[in-house]
């Protein structure tokens, strides 16, 4: 009776051994399958540190853009003297057409140009200045937006691969819908690289031309 004991417990126990093993296999499978695999498909993670690019922007500081549908209408975006304005109640109180700056958020002050062909990259004629809002994410100190969403990612730009910020935002009164924007410690000025919007459908390239100037 006990050698038949033994045997039973020892069938007992190899029978508790073999799906033990075969559970270990499972576990270490879908390990491989679920977490592995994914994370090599996806490359390397990036960490969330979001500054503003327009902290960095200097006096001079230059750079052309212009909609892939029209490339002919291109735009120059000359930062002013004024740079960036961190504390607005320092600064100017009007700036070309914009008045009551003192009382209002921080800023930067840029001066838009359309470009023309010819030996000056960044000459041709003034258009308008424009006020660019250091929350608003490369929108107009005048637009509103609710930001639903900001997250790094890589993307690929310039024949690289650059860690930028995707935001998406709704934007309204003028040119209002859901906007995308791209934004990058390496992109002159605003940081932008790109924008999409869906109202009006439109992509806007942000090239890294910078043209020197003062504070280059």
């Amino acid at each position: 009776m006990s050698g038949a004991n033994g045997k039973s417990t020892r069938g007992l126990f190899g029978e508790r051994f073999a799906v033990v093993a075969l559970l270990a296999m499972g576990i270490a499978l879908a390990y491989v399958r679920f977490g592995l695999l994914p994370a090599q498909e996806q490359g390397d993670t990036l960490e969330f540190a979001f500054e503003n690019p327009m902290l960095d922007a200097r006096p001079g500081e230059r750079v052309l853009f212009f909609q892939p549908d029209y490339p002919a209408n291109r735009s120059c975006t000359v930062v002013r003297p004024e740079g960036v304005v961190l504390r607005p109640h320092k600064g100017s109180d009007q700036i070309a057409e914009h008045t009551s700056l003192r009382a209002g958020l921080p800023y930067l002050a840029c001066d838009i140009h359309n470009v023309q062909r010819g030996p000056d990259t960044c000459g041709g004629q003034l258009s308008g200045t424009v006020l660019y809002a250091l929350n608003y994410f490369g929108m107009p100190l005048d637009t509103q937006v609710r930001v639903d969403s900001i997250r790094p990612r890589w993307m690929r730009w310039e024949e690289r691969e650059l860690a930028v910020y995707e935001i998406v935002f709704e934007r309204y009164g003028s040119l209002g819908g859901r906007w995308t924007t791209y934004l990058a410690r390496e992109a002159p000025v605003t940081g932008l690289v790109k924008w999409t919007s869906l109202l009006p459908n439109q992509t806007t390239v942000i090239f890294r031309e910078v043209v020197d100037g003062p504070g280059r």
